[in-house]
């Protein structure tokens, strides 16, 4: 007989227990034990509904079978073709297509994009074909098979759920005439539940013919970039004589922005969409800018159609109706924010508004509800400059709970995060009292998640100066360390010397852009929104990809921070001179908060905490204590960061490694 090994031996029990003992102990056992709620099916699944796609991907159905079939449906996998960057991927993208659920389809600037298009329409049409013929195939051999055969079926199914499933959700972003371009693929598009279209050009779709085609769709955005227009002539419901006899469509989100529509149609759509939940109609167009004598004004009546949604009777949680070039009057905004969507005051949480910065009116009607926004959205024609005395940045520093803030279009004064006051340079005088100033201060909204913002400056020259960005980069990772998804854009023109020029935030290491390194959950980074010709070193990027900068990178960046001494010796003069001047700023007896006085500032330990981090703000040497941290062994930055872009037109998305690669090539 085999001796049993000393692992073995020490597991044995010294003192077994009779079988019979056993059995009873475990039937005691099971008795007492309470059962785990995740060992309820339809508890997990409803926990799993909510988890996002990337954590079903990366972690919840690598933990077991049962974890795997559960959320097989939800798991979608992604791919990303670049017409005008890389379109020499093409091919690899097509050859993975096939069980493929999101794709994000960027067309090129140049006549190939029509070739590119015509490739994908010939492999959709391909896969779509197989997957009917795998589907006639998987129902015979279900009919054919025994019941013996149930592992065999259960893995064939598998495969074919990771190779064959059809495309789920499609973006397509860039110039191309999809009047003439989606049709075609429609066929291919039967299961699709979400469509998304950035149009830059002038052009045309037939909404009827995508309804009818994609009964399944449940969001649609779609949107003209720019001074483009998309038509959505009428009627949308030529198949049937009235809408209200189309069988309701499963749309939960509907999303239209700089499009032409006629209202007639809009409003038969909503008949028919019982579960929708968010509806935002975005800068309607009268007419096609490119062309607005040519063509007949469209007309819009706000008020029948407020009165029409209501009388539906949705549950909207989130609505917005705004046109270009005809502002809602104060009682038709009033409405907009209160009448038509039916929820308690109290837990209304979304707003989007049609504007260039927060009105009086707007911060009146605001503060006539509870303070429980979380969700805040500023749209606007073109990018327009908040006012000294803005009224966003009051919005943000008296809202503890507000954790979502998407206003692109409005460029926010740098001024306003300079707590310290050091943009003004050592000869700039402080404000006099027929000057208008600028009052700093400390956002409450700590927990914020999302931000997509523009920045301004009152002096053009500083926009593309260190200083400027270190401000903007050091106070975001201060104030708001729970970003996921940030966004960082510039307005568009510049003034200096009497010309005009495109502004940039300098992206170098003097410039302080490691310091949102400290943004530990960041998952979406974009900085810029068009292309610009940046000078990069790849010590400059390099500290992105963790454990990857290489010791050359290290020594490189040990080389440029160590050319600093005269640098920080003169910011040390200028602090000097800058508390001779304006006083002692860390003190805060003179920059009291928008809506807290100094006392209150005082009083509170975590806006006093933000202020102690916040004392190099600006400051050169704010980066050099960052550089040295970052040059520790167990430095990991951004561990959650999937997608990154850095001043290109298109809001891509690389990983960091692709992104670097991209930048310093």
């Amino acid at each position: 007989m085999t001796s049993a090994t000393p692992q073995h031996q020490q597991l044995r029990d010294p003192h077994p227990i009779p079988s019979t003992s056993r059995a009873a102990a475990a039937v005691t056992a099971a008795s007492t034990t309470i059962p785990s709620p995740l060992q309820i099916p339809e508890v997990l699944d409803h926990i799993f509904s909510y988890v996002d796609n990337h954590s079903l991907c990366q972690s919840a159905i690598l933990v077991c079978r049962q974890w795997f079939w559960m959320n097989r449906h939800r798991v979608i996998r992604g791919l990303i073709f670049d017409g005008h960057s890389d379109p020499s991927k093409l091919n690899k993208v097509l050859a993975r297509l096939p069980g493929a659920g999101r794709l994000c389809w960027f067309t090129g600037r140049d006549a190939s994009r029509d070739t590119h298009w015509v490739q994908l329409r010939k492999v959709l049409k391909r896969n779509h074909d197989q997957f009917l013929q795998n589907q006639i195939r998987q129902y015979q051999h279900v009919d054919q098979s025994s019941s013996s055969d149930e592992e065999l079926q259960e893995d064939s199914i598998t495969k074919r759920l990771l190779t064959d499933a059809p495309l789920r959700e499609l973006e397509i972003i860039g110039e191309i005439d999809i009047g003439a371009s989606l049709p075609p693929i429609l066929p291919c598009l039967y299961a699709l539940t979400r469509l998304q279209l950035e149009l830059s050009c002038d052009t045309t779709l037939q909404m009827g013919q995508l309804l009818r085609a994609c009964p399944l769709l449940k969001d649609i955005h779609l949107s003209a970039l720019s001074t483009h227009c998309l038509e959505l002539p009428g009627p949308w419901f030529p198949f049937v004589k009235e809408s209200r006899k189309q069988r309701p469509l499963r749309l939960l989100s509907l999303v239209l922005e700089r499009v032409r529509l006629p209202q007639y149609s809009l409003e038969d759509l909503l008949t028919i969409t019982p579960r929708l939940h968010e509806l935002k109609l975005i800068g309607l167009l009268k007419v096609n800018p490119a062309h607005p004598q040519h063509e007949p004004s469209v007309q819009y009546d706000v008020v029948r159609f407020f009165q029409h949604v209501q009388s539906l009777d949705l549950s909207l949680r989130s609505f917005h109706f705004s046109i270009r070039d005809q502002p809602l009057t104060t009682s038709e905004q009033r409405e907009m924010m209160f009448d038509i969507v039916h929820l308690p005051a109290g837990s209304r949480g979304e707003w989007a508004l049609w504007t260039p910065d927060l009105t009086p009116t707007m911060l009146r009607n605001l503060n006539d509800v509870p303070n429980v926004v979380t969700t805040l959205e500023i749209f606007g024609e073109a990018m327009a400059n908040c006012n000294p005395d803005s009224g966003l940045h009051r919005y943000l520093c008296a809202s503890p709970h507000l954790m979502h803030l998407r206003a692109p279009k409005t460029a926010y004064l740098v001024e306003h995060l300079d707590l310290h006051q050091r943009l003004r340079g050592r000869y700039l005088p402080a404000a006099g009292p027929t000057q208008s100033s600028v009052q700093p201060g400390i956002w409450k909204c700590r927990n914020l998640q999302t931000l997509h913002l523009a920045f301004h400056s009152r002096r053009d020259s500083t926009l593309s100066s260190p200083t400027n960005a270190r401000i903007i980069f050091g106070y975001l990772s201060r104030v708001c360390p729970q970003l996921r998804d940030l966004a960082i854009l510039t307005t568009e023109s510049c003034m200096l010397n009497n010309r005009i020029y495109a502004p940039v935030l300098h992206m170098r290491l003097q410039g302080g852009f490691c310091l949102l390194a400290r943004l530990k959950w960041l998952e979406r980074l974009r900085i810029g929104s068009s292309h610009r010709l940046i000078a990069y070193k790849s010590w400059d990027l390099k500290w992105m990809v963790t454990n990857k900068h290489s010791s050359m990178d290290r020594r490189q960046r040990r080389k440029i921070v160590g050319e600093w001494e005269e640098l920080l010796v003169e910011e040390e003069k200028q602090e000097a001179l800058r508390i001779q001047t304006h006083g002692q700023s860390t003190s805060r007896d003179d920059t009291p908060s928008i809506n807290t006085s100094v006392a209150g500032l005082k009083e509170d330990k975590g806006v006093a905490e933000v202020w102690r981090l916040l004392g190099n703000l600006g400051l050169l040497v704010d980066v050099k204590a960052m550089m040295e941290e970052m040059d520790s062994d167990d430095f990991q930055c951004w561990r959650s960061l999937r997608k990154i872009s850095l001043y290109r037109d298109e809001e891509i998305g690389l990983r960091p490694d692709q992104e670097i690669q991209r930048l310093t090539s």
